[in-house]
């Protein structure tokens, strides 16, 4: 650690010196601007001001191809990579139907608007500066999506609402579109530090966002799923019951786990660990006496079953992932 003595200058202003290496390496002379933010009650970044004609990001994709998949899929790696300006562009008009996909792709990327087009081309930007974006928001904001999915289709279930049932698959959309805002501000974080340090993650915690983000995603295609295999075939009233008990175990063990991930109080973990535990055994139990229940074709009963279980698998992983597998050792 690298210490400095603050120093008190007239009028109450403070000041201390910067670190000479850190200078040198950093081209900060006498006269360069500095940058000085407050991240949080007790730590500032300090950083230089860029200066000179710093454009952004950008980058052409070719169009036609042999496959539009192709462009549509070069349109998300951009976006991940963090690409701020991304462009569709060649010598032959975009037809009609290939223009739509560009604009229903486009659509599903948030943050990315269409600022030019023509018949040949379409120009987008990423308009929101990525250190105003916040990971952890945008994790609650997945985690609320899949908790109102999971209860959509537990009323949907008990009330045997066809209506709620065929709605819960569209908000699975609103989920993958998080998904690729998350990724793209965890790989911005990844390759800026100040970005890192704004959003206040470790390099491993940017890791660990990643991968929740996958879990997120996969729990969305998941309940999506589930509410068109109870859509399909509505189980009878008692077997109905208790598939809404596990459902509503499952959003139990859902918020308990994104809260874990959050908070990573580790002195609380043994107590968490040993509640989700209970939750996990008690879906666990409710699978095996639904198993043996007639009213509902067998297939039927499997499919619902197999989903119910990658769900709860679903949750421990994430809780897994927010605390170090030692507290556990005991």
């Amino acid at each position: 650690m690298n210490t400095r003595k603050v120093l008190e200058m007239g009028g109450g202003t403070v000041v201390i010196s910067l670190p000479k290496a850190w200078a040198k390496k950093n081209g900060v002379v006498r006269g360069t601007s500095i940058a000085v933010e407050e991240i949080s009650p007790r730590r500032l970044l300090v950083h230089p001001i860029e200066t000179g004609n710093n454009r952004p990001k950008e980058v052409t994709i070719e169009y036609p191809r042999e496959n539009l998949a192709y462009i549509l899929n070069e349109i998300t790696g951009a976006y991940l990579l963090g690409y701020e300006i991304i462009k569709v562009s060649g010598k032959q008009t975009i037809t009609t139907e290939d223009r739509e996909r560009l604009r229903t792709m486009i659509r599903r990327l948030v943050g990315l608007e269409i600022m030019d087009e023509d018949a040949r081309s379409i120009t987008t930007q990423f308009l929101p500066d990525p250190s105003a974006l916040d990971p952890e928001k945008i994790v609650k904001r997945m985690a609320s999506l899949t908790q109102g999915m999971l209860r959509d289709t537990r009323d949907g279930l008990v009330e045997r609402d066809q209506k709620i049932l065929s709605l819960v698959s569209e908000r699975d959309d609103e989920v993958d579109r998080l998904y690729f805002l998350l990724v793209r501000a965890i790989r911005t974080a990844t390759i800026d530090p100040i970005v890192a340090e704004r959003y206040q993650l470790a390099p491993v915690e940017c890791l660990d966002y990643r991968v929740l983000a996958s879990f997120l995603e996969s729990l969305g295609d998941t309940i999506a799923e589930l509410s068109k295999r109870v859509l399909e075939e509505i189980p009878p009233k008692e077997i109905g019951k208790k598939f809404a008990a596990m459902f509503g175990k499952l959003e139990q063990m859902e918020d308990l786990a994104i809260r874990s991930f959050l908070s990573r109080r580790t002195s609380q973990a043994h107590g968490t660990y040993l509640e989700l535990e209970a939750m996990e055994k008690e879906v666990l139990e409710l699978t095996s006496s639904t198993a043996q229940m007639e009213g509902i074709s067998a297939k039927a009963i499997v499919d619902l079953l197999s989903l119910v279980e990658r769900m709860s698998k679903t949750f421990r992983d994430i809780f897994d992932l927010a605390l170090p597998t030692y507290v556990f050792q005991q």
